[in-house]
């Protein structure tokens, strides 16, 4: 049986991973950590009786999950976005200590597009590259981690080109750069995440999609996190360690 804490739980995205974790016979939740009323304070647990922790809250709350977990020497899934510079060094820092599996989106369906645009980017080098993200209306970061990672994995495989992000276009802009990617975020509604890359040539143009109907999925691949990264030797790791494992 697989002890977890949650941080977070209080939000959307806790209440779909605790309702998810019901049907797991191998997890069981045995903290719910958040700052709103009838939760836990995780600075109140001791490490005892936890074999992994996943964070899916705020800023101020992965500060304090990641600082709990490097104390208490506890595996950590962290799926917060919206972090800093400061944060990612704060996870560096742990990841010598604890195994740390972070996802800017913890969807199977997400992560597998992923691969496939590493595979895309490698034969359009010469495109113009624009990603459009849409969320919920609650949602406070712009554009979404997702979104992000996208672009990074893009300018990874066409690293000739110096790629550089430009968040939407306003006024006389002037002519698209070819060596910039395109960010647009649409807030609205309860949209729970669709993103899509654009590929665009003289003529023609690829498109690669990905639409979350539910936040199960999200939930399902915490829980997948989570059971993956128990018993893993103290580093860095990702969704695409998840998504590739057994694959060989």
């Amino acid at each position: 049986m697989i002890k977890m804490l949650l941080s977070g739980a209080a939000g959307r995205m806790g209440k779909a991973i605790a309702e998810a974790a019901a049907n797991y016979p191998d997890i069981k939740i045995t903290h719910k950590v958040d700052v709103a009323q009838g939760f836990e304070n995780i600075e109140e647990i001791t490490g005892g009786d936890v074999d992994v922790a996943v964070d899916l809250s705020s800023r101020e709350g992965f500060k304090k999950a990641i600082l709990w977990a490097y104390e208490n020497k506890t595996p950590l899934v962290v799926g917060t976005t919206g972090l800093t510079e400061e944060d990612h060094a704060a996870i560096d820092t742990a990841a010598k200590e604890i195994p740390v599996l972070q996802a800017s989106n913890l969807s199977r369906g997400v992560n597998i597009m992923f691969e496939i645009l590493r595979a895309a980017a490698e034969f359009m080098h010469d495109a113009d590259i624009e990603i459009v993200e849409m969320h919920h209306n609650k949602k406070k970061d712009a554009p979404s981690g997702t979104a992000l990672e996208m672009g990074k994995i893009i300018s990874e495989i066409q690293s000739e080109r110096g790629l550089s992000g430009r968040d939407g276009r306003s006024g006389m802009v002037g002519a698209r750069k070819s060596n910039e990617i395109g960010y647009h975020a649409i807030r609205c509604g309860d949209v729970v995440g669709e993103h899509t890359a654009i590929f665009g040539f003289a003529g023609e143009r690829i498109e690669i999609s990905h639409k979350s109907g539910s936040r199960s999925v999200l939930a399902e691949g915490a829980l997948s996190a989570a059971r993956f990264i128990v018993g893993k030797t103290p580093g860095r790791y990702s969704m695409r360690d998840v998504v590739t494992a057994g694959k060989e």
